[in-house]
């Protein structure tokens, strides 16, 4: 019977311990950078709507100087959702 106890609460041990080191809920990667001047245009695009180049469209940027991609990570209603976002800085 102690070994079941024991094995049990191992078990809910280690459930719970997964849960403890989740990832950072957001942060940015920067993900390149050319010798163009920064500019004051930025343009932002998820990845689902074509990554970078569809970012740098809606900013009116036609030379990319910084790229970062933003990673999100939320719980909607008890579902974890995870999305990216390219913002592009340039002229």
């Amino acid at each position: 019977m102690k070994k079941i106890i024991f094995v049990l609460g191992c078990l809910a041990l280690f459930a719970f311990a997964s849960c403890t080191s989740a990832p950072p809920q957001n942060y940015f990667e920067p993900f390149g950078v050319t010798t163009n001047p920064v500019g004051s245009k930025v343009g932002e695009a998820s990845d689902s709507e074509g990554g970078i180049l569809q970012a740098a469209q809606n900013g009116g940027i036609t030379r990319i100087a910084t790229v970062d991609i933003r990673h999100r990570l939320e719980t909607v209603m008890g579902v974890r959702v995870y999305t990216k976002a390219f913002i592009v800085c340039g002229e």
